[in-house]
């Protein structure tokens, strides 16, 4: 089957934005003007099938889009452009990731109804492995990656907090790392399995299905303000 995918849009009219009393405001309004810049240069990058340095410039004009307040459609464009370059690489569980971001626009349902079939017919995954993916906003994602070790498997969470000014200051970050077993779709981590964290006391609990995994935190983990693990992880790999 072949996948259509005729949704490529440029979207980027140039927005002011009023706060932000740490940076002067002239040089908020002269950054984004920057969300159309990369439309631009991504979809050059697009159309010459540089697909992941699109993709990477994409990310930008999405993270420009949301700090810059953009209209909603344009917003929803900027996912659809990151989308469209994992359709072109067969990576449709990614796609589809970026695609729910904005699922009631237009360009979104196309697309997604265009890839349907080819996530249909996915294999089930054999087990808990893969990547997971959690919207952090500006174009980032929080991250579990399971990887099997023999009778168990290596657990890496990765989050972010993107703070109203961390396209200028950064995130702020948190992670862990455990080896164990997944018991009945289910995995724990302790603080105690990490002596890199904090001094507070901090669990959580994570429970797998074919195609998520939901993450609960019990006490502090010691990772960046706001940063959380906690919620819906949506699977992009295998």
């Amino acid at each position: 089957m072949k996948v259509a995918v005729n949704f490529l849009l440029v979207a980027g009219c140039f927005t002011s934005v009023q706060a932000f009393a740490q940076i002067d405001e002239p040089d908020i309004n002269a950054d984004c003007v920057k969300a159309g810049i990369y439309a631009s240069a991504g979809k050059v990058a697009y159309q010459q099938g540089e697909f992941a340095k699109a993709r990477e410039v994409f990310r930008n004009q999405v993270a420009w889009s949301e700090f810059c307040h953009k209209p909603q459609d344009q917003i929803a464009t900027a996912y659809n452009n990151i989308a469209l370059t994992y359709i072109r690489q067969g990576n449709y569980r990614k796609a589809k990731a970026w695609l729910m971001l904005a699922p009631a626009d237009k360009k979104s349902q196309y697309n997604l109804s265009q890839i349907q079939p080819k996530l249909d017919a996915l294999p089930k995954p054999e087990s808990a492995a893969g990547e997971y993916w959690q919207y952090a906003g500006y174009g980032s994602w929080n991250l579990v990656d399971v990887k099997a070790e023999e009778a168990q498997f290596k657990i890496d969470f990765s989050g972010q907090y993107m703070g109203q000014m961390s396209l200028y200051y950064g995130p702020n970050i948190g992670e862990f790392s455990v080896v164990t077993a997944i018991k009945d779709n289910h995995a724990v981590y302790h603080e105690a399995d990490d002596a890199s964290v904090g001094e507070g006391q901090c669990t959580v609990e994570m429970n797998f299905a074919d195609e998520n995994v939901r993450l609960h935190t019990t006490g502090d983990c010691g990772f960046g303000h706001n940063v959380q693990a906690e919620g819906e992880f949506v699977r992009v790999t295998p």
